[in-house]
């Protein structure tokens, strides 16, 4: 799969279905994560910074060196994680890490929705596709239809579409992962949205945003397409559709392997409160234990901050002892 493809006339760099349709504005409204969605090297497929120094992107595309800010961050060698179902088999979904990535301050680390997407739901593409060139009328069943032939090249854009389907399990290869999925509709039709959006090669590993209760989520990345037999070479159609990972299926490994305990939206100690500053154990974002400092732990018998603990459990066991010999009957 790829970067994605709006409908639409000649000389726009995404398929749209009429210049209305694209939008005018470079990023969508209030939108915090734009800089997170990035690529591979050498105009390489999409990719997901999710801070921290961890890229996420679809297993298929596979590890590499990404950019960030035009800057180029070489994988850690023997870092790839890839997700994994309930069963314990590999979704097209991986996450390594990078070498020198820089300072969080300024990087956002994406919200993963918690929730899956619901039909009907709104959702935002981004990713670094291919777009459309040129418009090609062909027979297709006795019929004349439209094909929005792909670029050359691909480059990062923005658009929109409404989850048609939900809960699909998609197996390609040996991966098999939770999805759902979108249609390419055409304008003007009641399931089109604004900025109607469909993928294409490139936009695999892209995001896929939600719009929530006044915040976004990542709802999921792009990993295929589906189109139609008769469809030309390198084409869109009305009626491709996009298949996306639900990664509200793996938003416990993601949270897990990409957060330290004090960031990663769990209750780790148990105390029902969650990171910070919320938990008093937990001293900055990046603290990798929520257990709060004067808490004993009970098979060491030691004061998880110091010593003292220790040795007052120490003497509790001791005067435990003295009452039990105390009441033994002596033989």
């Amino acid at each position: 799969m790829g970067a994605f493809l709006l409908a639409a006339p000649p000389a726009s760099p995404l398929v749209f279905a009429s210049p209305e349709f694209e939008p005018a504005e470079a990023t969508p409204l209030d939108f915090p994560y734009w800089r997170q969605v990035t690529q591979r090297r050498y105009e390489g497929p999409s990719v997901i910074y999710l801070g921290g120094g961890f890229a996420m992107t679809a297993r298929h595309v596979g590890v590499g060196e990404i950019f960030l800010d035009g800057e180029i961050f070489a994988p850690v060698t023997g870092s790839k994680r890839t997700l994994l179902n309930a069963n314990g088999t590999p979704a097209d979904a991986i996450i390594f890490r990078v070498e020198g990535a820089p300072d969080d301050a300024g990087w956002i680390a994406p919200r993963i929705a918690e929730v899956p997407p619901i039909r009907g739901e709104k959702v935002v593409l981004i990713g670094f596709g291919k777009g459309r060139e040129e418009v090609l009328s062909f027979e297709n069943r006795g019929e004349t239809d439209f094909a929005f032939l792909w670029s050359q090249k691909g480059s990062k854009r923005w658009g929109t579409n409404r989850v048609d389907a939900t809960r699909e399990i998609l197996s390609q290869s040996d991966y098999s992962t939770h999805a759902f999925s979108i249609g390419f509709e055409r304008p003007h039709s009641a399931a089109a949205t604004e900025h109607e959006a469909q993928a294409a090669i490139g936009d695999s590993g892209g995001g896929v945003f939600v719009h929530r209760e006044g915040r976004w989520f990542l709802a999921g990345i792009m990993l295929s397409i589906a189109g139609q037999q008769r469809s030309p070479t390198s084409s869109t159609l009305y009626g491709d559709r996009t298949f996306v990972a639900d990664l509200s299926f793996y938003r416990d490994q993601i949270l897990r392997w990409t957060r330290p305990a004090c960031s990663d939206e769990r209750d780790n100690d148990g105390d029902e409160l969650v990171d910070f500053p919320l938990d008093p154990g937990c001293d900055a974002p990046e603290d990798a234990d929520e257990r709060d400092s004067d808490l004993i732990d009970p098979l060491h018998g030691t004061l998880i901050g110091g010593a003292t603990g220790g040795l007052a459990l120490l003497m509790i066991v001791i005067l435990l002892r003295l009452r039990l010999q105390r009441g033994k009957r002596i033989p």
